[in-house]
């Protein structure tokens, strides 16, 4: 009995001495941003989560209503028709990261000459403000803007077209404005990509006979898996949020025409007042983008 008394005092002496021994001035360092980070993110997440399941009116006038928000958002028409324009919205993801790609395998090569100015060139419009682009947007595609006069001098329309105001075009223009603004940082993360590809693996390739295409496809293309995961990551979490360039060119709509989730939620929590709708449908917005983010981990295995 005392044996194991003495044993468990000696292995508890052991492990002060441990924590004597620790380093402590790293976590030190890192208090404050671990401070930020739950006061600024994981505290008004969980608020949200628990504002969903309530009927909140005012911060004194909250009823616990459980997933009442969530089925009358989830019975809600205007909810698949924002999914569904999301989905159509991210396309624009698609042609994005495949013109990122063609223009990265492009200035990647050896032949092509002043490459620093068209990288910068390219990568200009992912810099500037999207608001600042969505109304330069907005301009030219107005009836009388640019795009109109143009097609119109060179005989491809003999009338204005409403780019803006149609329920059939105004989505791909907003989608053109989106693909516009992020190629150039596609571009980007593929070019680093394609630097970190030893040029032993391309010599390998060319030993083997491969064409062109086949090293494309059996070398380059797998070696870059991950800015591929990377750039569709961030490209799909960004049609579901999907806001500022809508809400500046089209407001969502005409009708619901452009309404993505993003904009349905901004219409329900802040222009309507219903917050605790909002909450739930930021909630379910946060729940597809995990979804979709494992669904790509899961294939890119």
């Amino acid at each position: 009995m005392a044996d194991g008394v003495g044993r468990e005092t000696g292995e508890l002496d052991h492990r002060l001495t441990l924590m004597r021994e620790v380093d402590w001035k790293p976590y030190v360092y890192v208090l404050p941003m671990i401070l930020i980070y739950l006061t600024l993110v994981l505290y008004p997440v969980a608020y949200s989560l628990w504002m969903s399941f309530t009927d909140f009116t005012t911060v004194t006038q909250v009823e616990w209503v459980g997933i009442k928000n969530y089925a009358n958002v989830l019975t809600e028409g205007r909810f698949w028709n924002a999914l569904v324009n999301s989905a159509v919205y991210s396309l624009g993801t698609v042609v994005s990261i495949c013109f990122g790609l063609l223009l990265a395998l492009i200035l990647n090569s050896e032949e092509i000459r002043g490459k620093t100015l068209f990288q910068s060139v390219i990568f200009l419009p992912y810099v500037l403000p999207i608001v600042v682009a969505s109304v330069l947007f907005s301009w030219m595609f107005t009836e009388f803007g640019i795009v109109n006069s143009f097609l119109m001098e060179i005989g491809v329309i003999g009338t204005p077209i409403g780019w803006l105001s149609s329920p059939t075009l105004a989505m791909p223009t907003v989608i053109v404005v989106t693909v516009w603004k992020n190629v150039g940082f596609n571009m980007l993360i593929f070019m680093a990509g394609l630097q970190s590809i030893p040029d032993g693996v391309y010599e390998a390739a060319r030993i083997a006979g491969k064409t062109r295409w086949q090293t494309f496809r059996h070398v380059t293309l797998p070696l870059l898996k991950t800015p591929l995961v990377i750039t569709t990551i961030l490209g799909m979490i960004g049609a579901i949020r999907g806001f500022d360039a809508i809400w500046v060119m089209t407001e969502g709509g005409p009708g619901n025409a452009t309404e993505t989730l993003g904009v349905y939620f901004y219409r329900v929590a802040f222009a309507s007042g219903d917050f605790s709708s909002g909450a739930a449908i930021g909630v379910l917005m946060f729940l597809i983008s995990i979804a979709l983010s494992g669904a790509v981990f899961w294939y890119s295995r």
